[in-house]
């Protein structure tokens, strides 16, 4: 047999025949899935991740949406699509250790674990936001209308068990202040309904702020003021300790193969470290924070054990 197969090699060489080289990865168009609508902050960064790809990744990156739930039916369906290699996902801290800390057990979904992390790509920190022509000007303002009229203000959120809706939870322990949520599947939907007067107020994401024309914000959740919107005062300077922001990064599903990840991760790592990328990130309000997978999975387990601190002293989880 060895020699038969010896022979056949030989047959081949002399018919210039050669066996067919290994394909590398990647093959085909790598897709990516974004949890909310079309027209918010990840979106628009998943779309220049898209742009920016072009030359280090030779198949195109091609965006496709799960929305709704506040995100939880992409992730759910993240967490099951098929670990092939090219199927990867956006996702938003702190949405993903939220949405399973308080879902029914037994209830369908996805769990934070099976979404392993990429690499992280922005931050975003949280900012409560007013319509230019509401009359609450200031922080306090609006606090003290809702102290005194506890469930009347109208506050839009990005969905239950978001970033948005800790960053409310934060605001209404630290103050006293009581809000009635009005959750939308996304920051394309709550802005105009905050500049429609559907709603009093937003819990928001700066980078929606910073994307909302006639919006006004009273205070923003970071140490120091903002460089994006250095006008803006922080909670802490107005007598509320509170620093509250999202990341956003990328995620695949369980199993995914490590040859593939450590492409990606690696492509990724290149296409962030473009100035070019860096300031269209700028452009739509965010901050380039690049992680790789590693540090991103510390991050979701720092902002794991922050959220379950809060979801504890509210009562909501053990």
């Amino acid at each position: 047999m060895k020699k038969f197969c010896v022979s056949l090699l030989a047959l081949g060489m002399c018919l210039g025949l050669t066996l067919p080289a290994k394909a590398e990865y990647p093959e085909k168009p790598i897709m990516l899935m974004t949890a909310f609508n079309p027209g918010g902050a990840s979106d628009l960064s998943h779309r220049l991740l898209e742009k920016f790809a072009k030359g280090i990744i030779p198949q195109p990156i091609v965006v496709t949406y799960k929305a709704g739930a506040g995100g939880e039916i992409g992730w759910t369906w993240l967490a099951g699509a098929k670990p092939d290699g090219y199927t990867i996902g956006g996702v938003d801290l702190p949405h993903i250790v939220l949405q399973p800390m308080l879902r029914p057990e037994g209830q369908p979904g996805y769990k934070t674990d099976q979404l392993n992390p990429l690499c992280c790509l922005v931050f975003d920190p949280d900012i409560l936001i007013v319509s230019e022509k509401s009359p609450f000007k200031s922080f306090r303002e609006l606090i003290d209308h809702a102290k005194a009229n506890p469930g009347k203000v109208k506050a839009a959120t990005v969905g239950k068990l978001t970033g948005d809706h800790l960053f409310l939870m934060n605001v209404e322990k630290l103050t006293g202040a009581k809000f009635t949520q009005v959750p939308y599947p996304g920051g394309s939907k709550a802005a105009p309904a905050l500049l429609s007067g559907e709603v009093d107020c937003y819990f928001a994401s700066t980078s929606n702020f910073l994307r909302t024309q006639g919006a006004r914000g009273l205070a923003i959740a970071t140490g120091e003021r903002y460089e994006l919107c250095p006008d803006v005062p922080t909670l802490s300077e107005l007598g509320c300790k509170l620093e509250s922001a999202k990341y956003r990064g990328l995620a695949t599903p369980p199993d995914f193969p490590a040859e593939a990840r450590a492409y990606l991760e690696a492509a990724f790592a290149k296409v962030c470290a473009n100035p070019e990328y860096q300031a269209g990130v700028r452009g739509i309000g965010l901050l380039p924070h690049f992680k790789d997978g590693k540090t991103f999975g510390e991050i979701i387990r720092q902002e794991r054990e922050k959220a379950h601190s809060v979801l504890k002293e509210q009562g909501l989880v053990q």
